[in-house]
């Protein structure tokens, strides 16, 4: 599209016309900080500066752009990064707003000065007010040494200065501070100083403008001019915002105009005009506490400063947590702002307003744009001399805005035009270097990349009391998308595979996704700009071989024209023998025959060159869509693989895939084995292909045996492996199931002792034994309990059986319970005719004495374990019926003693 430039020119000093209008072209700030301005308008951050300030910075380049110096007020670094020789404590101040700024000496390209500002931090630091000090260029091998420092002008003043042109032909500069009256402390600042800086230096008495209804107690916040030097903003922090009218020929300042501030942030700190000079904008805080606090925050506002009620104009651009900053015009025309979290805190960003000519959101804030490549931008930027960006011959576009940087595209047309004035000479530049044209106009009817550059004329008018005329714009020229001929091939899987027409999917295009594509199909569509609405299922519709147009597009909107060329590959795909994969049930527990197939692995037996992609459907495979990898998990189906070769199809073939059973195994998981015994026969379940016995020893399973029958003799734990065998035409697929089984041990009990506790009312019996057996116990050999503890076991003599429940056998012990009968029956009737100890013999306490008394305790008779008894008789005499008392003395060393009856 073509847009015409129309330079609208401002008169300017001479001495800065016949200049390349470099000056600004870098910047140093914050902590390390700063950015190079490039002749395509672009900005390259720069990592190699020294400073580290919070707030005040100052820089300055040559006329070409070479770095000249910089400083924070307090130190001055030359062009080569080094301290300037006696560049060391100058009177500014890094705290102070705006802590220097630079200003040529005219018509001699040697001298600079160094205007500082200070500012009191604490009680204890000075403030040493307004002071300037003069630098030499031609010293020290052109680095520059500082001569003279820290000339005072004022006092006390504000942290705020700034600087603009006078006229072309007094080639003086205005340099303005806001101080009191007579630029003393203590006193409210309510005077804005004008002091000339002409052709014999620095002129020491200001031009004072008072405000008598002016107390500005806040001397934080910037003071710019407007480019062409006929408006003044101040912001002074706490003490609110005023714009004022400027005569540049008597440095005198009227018309003071409040503007209130409706935004919830109220403290006015960083300002700058637009390049049209019809806007302001500002940077306003909620707070001004420099701790470290989450509660700053701070909005960026636009005004119109051509409107009759400028407060009513607000309009706020962007409002987020953020402490305060600096705006600062580039040379490009855009305006650059300091991104800062507290005081202390700043960030590697610049945002950027990129069209600040533009009303309200238009122009286009964004945040974050500038990466400082790792260094902080803290609170400022450097000031310059304002008239350096009265540069508003911009570019007019067909619509009357106007923009002093215009992006077009490679083959649009561009004009470059100022007012044609009779008489008048155009020199034309371009990156600084002239060319000819004497025209008031140049014109590009096809750009092309080399078009990119930095285009200024010089207006020389015919009266010679007239300025001249300078005029600057940047031209970028974006390059075109590529349009190369594409082209896809498509295998043909309709329902008709040879017919020649299918569906395409554009999309699987291998495209660069920097650019975006639209698809047409013809090119009276492309031209009605009526595209393919479906770029997923483009049916073509000349067979086998199709033309179709593309329009590819950048970021920057250059737009170009290129060729699909859509061609339709027949494939037999009804006829030719399947791929055939099988694998083994994956779960024979759940209800679903399904198992897991590694595609990878498939794919080079489908083709071992070209590239190879699965689909569930043949829909999927001719549309490319909803691609399966890796390893999948699926019943028996049939895949769909489509064979490419660069991205176009060359075949697609049938994949089956077959999931075979798995057995099943009913076998039992825990087999008993007596130690004891021969080794154990285990037999698996009949009907399978395969079997396999392992014991797991150590982590490895060690092969047992092969057979369905197995000997074990060992305990342990084992596994049964069972198989069917499928033939497959890769070989024989063995399915296998496993059941883990453990082998336990049991074996007969071995008694280790039995604890008796007779001769009482309750005899108790309880027998402890060793073994790896599960047991149970019986004093009859019939009758058997789990316990080990008998309880009223009867005295006598009697088996104990201790039997092992898995059937390894049963061990037993005779036992003796002593005891005594409570009567007896001595009438030779064959029953209870003896009274004896029960539980002793010749076996059991052999030499245990019994002795037999009367209640006299008349010895009657003493009688042996191995003997029948006492009959009831002394000296072969029967005695009566009555009771008697006994007296045992085992022969383990228990005694015990009691009565017992006699009875006839």
């Amino acid at each position: 599209m073509l847009k015409k430039v129309l330079f609208f020119l401002l008169a300017q000093l001479v001495f800065f016309a016949v200049q390349g209008q470099g000056e600004a072209t870098n910047w140093y700030f914050g902590n390390g900080a700063g950015i190079q301005f490039n002749n395509d308008g672009s900005v390259t951050a720069l990592t190699d500066g020294l400073l580290n300030t919070v707030e005040g910075c100052a820089s300055i380049s040559d006329a070409d752009g070479n770095l000249l110096f910089y400083t924070d007020g307090i130190t001055v670094y030359d062009r080569t990064h080094g301290i300037m020789q006696n560049g060391t404590g100058l009177y500014g101040d890094p705290s102070s707003t705006q802590a220097a700024i630079i200003v040529p000496k005219p018509e001699d390209p040697n001298i600079q000065y160094i205007f500082t500002v200070d500012t009191a931090i604490s009680r204890e630091d000075i403030d040493r007010g307004l002071s300037y000090s003069v630098i030499d260029l031609s010293l020290n091998a052109g680095n520059g040494a500082v001569i003279q420092k820290n000339i005072k002008l004022l006092d006390d003043c504000s942290e705020k200065i700034t600087a603009v042109v006078k006229n072309c032909f007094d080639q003086s500069i205005w340099v303005v501070t806001l101080a009191s009256e007579n630029g003393l402390p203590d006193q409210p600042f309510n005077t804005y100083h004008a002091f000339e800086v002409n052709t014999t230096g620095v002129q020491k008495t200001s031009v004072k403008t008072t405000f008598e209804d002016l107390e500005i107690n806040d001397p934080r916040g910037y003071l710019k001019f407007s480019a062409d030097g006929s408006k003044l903003v101040s912001a002074n922090s706490g003490s609110g915002l005023f714009i004022y009218d400027f005569d540049p020929d008597t440095g005198l300042i009227t018309n003071q105009e409040t503007i209130t501030i409706s935004s919830s942030d109220q403290f006015a700190y960083g300002v700058e005009f637009s390049p049209n000079q019809q806007f302001i904008y500002i940077l306003a805080s909620n707070n001004q506490a420099p701790g470290e606090t989450n509660n700053h925050k701070a909005s960026l506002l636009q005004y119109d400063i051509t409107s009759t009620d400028i407060s009513a104009t607000e309009v706020i651009l962007d409002i987020r947590n953020l402490y305060r900053g600096a705006l600062q015009l580039g040379e490009n025309g855009k305006i650059y702002r300091t991104i800062a979290s507290d005081y202390f805190s700043g960030s590697p960003y610049l945002g950027v307003i990129n069209n600040p000519n533009e009303k309200g959101t238009a122009s286009n804030y964004v945040h974050n744009a500038i990466f400082l490549e790792g260094r902080n931008g803290t609170q400022g930027l450097p000031p310059f001399i304002q008239s350096f960006f009265d540069k508003i011959d911009l570019v007019k576009n067909t619509d009357g805005t106007k923009s002093s940087l215009i992006e077009i595209c490679v083959n649009q047309p561009f004009n470059l035009e100022a007012d044609f004035i009779p008489g008048a000479v155009y020199k034309w530049e371009k990156d600084g270097i002239p060319f000819t044209n004497s025209s008031n106009t140049f014109e590009i009817p096809s750009a092309t990349l080399d078009d990119t550059g930095r285009y200024r004329l010089e207006i020389i008018l015919p009266n010679p009391d007239e300025c001249t005329i300078i005029g600057e714009s940047t031209i970028h020229i974006n390059p075109l998308p590529p349009t190369e001929t594409l082209s896809l091939i498509q295998c043909d899987l309709d329902s008709d595979t040879n017919d020649g027409l299918t569906a395409f999917n554009l999309n699987e295009l291998s495209l660069n996704s920097e650019f975006n594509y639209t698809f047409y199909e013809s090119i009276s569509d492309m031209n009605s700009d009526l595209p393919i609405t479906d770029n997923t299922n483009f049916l073509n519709t000349n067979p086998f071989n199709e033309t179709i147009y593309y329009r590819v597009s950048n970021s920057a909107g250059c737009t170009d024209v290129g060729q699909l060329e859509l061609e339709v590959q027949s494939i037999n795909l009804s006829t030719s023998a399947p791929y055939i994969f099988e694998t083994c049930d994956e779960d024979i527990n759940d209800s679903v025959l399904d198992g897991f197939f590694n595609l990878d692995e498939i794919r080079p037996f489908v083709n071992t060159v070209l590239d190879v992609r699965f689909y569930a459907s043949i829909d999927d495979a001719r549309i490319e869509v909803n691609s399966l990898m890796g390893t999948i998990r699926t019943e028996s189906t049939t895949l769909y693989a489509r064979i490419e070769n660069e991205g176009l199809c060359e075949d697609v073939v049938k994949v089956e895939l077959l999931v075979n059973p798995k057995p099943f195994i009913d076998f039992d998981s825990t087999f008993l084995w007596c130690t004891d015994a021969t080794a154990m026969e285990l037999i698996a379940p009949s009907g399978f292909d395969s079997y396999r016995w392992l014991k797991q020893e150590a982590g490895v399973n060690n092969e047992v045996s092969t057979n369905q029958n197995v000997f074990i003799a060992s305990i342990g734990n084992y596994i049964l492996e069972v198989g069917y065998s499928y033939d497959t035409s890769a070989g024989t697929l063995l399915c296998t199931s496993e059941k883990v089984f453990t082998i336990a041990p049991s074996n007969i009990a071995v008694i280790e002792d039995v604890v008796i506790e007779d001769v009482s009312d309750n005899n108790l019996v309880k027998v402890l034994v060793t073994g790896d057996g599960l047991y149970e116990y019986s004093l009859d050999g019939e009758t058997y309990q789990d316990s080990n503890l008998f309880e009223n076991v009867l005295p006598g003599f009697a088996t104990l059986y201790v039997r092992d429940k898995n059937g390894c056998g049963i061990t037993d012990k005779i036992i003796s319970v002593v005891g005594y009968p409570k009567f007896f029956t001595p009438n030779n009737d064959g029953v209870n005719d003896f009274w004896q100890v029960k539980g002793i013999n010749g076996q059991f306490q052999n030499g245990s004495l019994i002795s037999v008394y009367d209640r006299y305790g008349k010895i009657l008779a003493q009688i042996s374990p191995t003997d029948k008894g006492w009959d009831g008789s002394y000296n072969g005499k029967a005695l009566p019926s009555t009771n008697y008392w006994f007296k045992v003395i085992l022969e383990d060393g228990r005694v015990f003693q009691g009565p017992f009856a006699l009875k006839r």
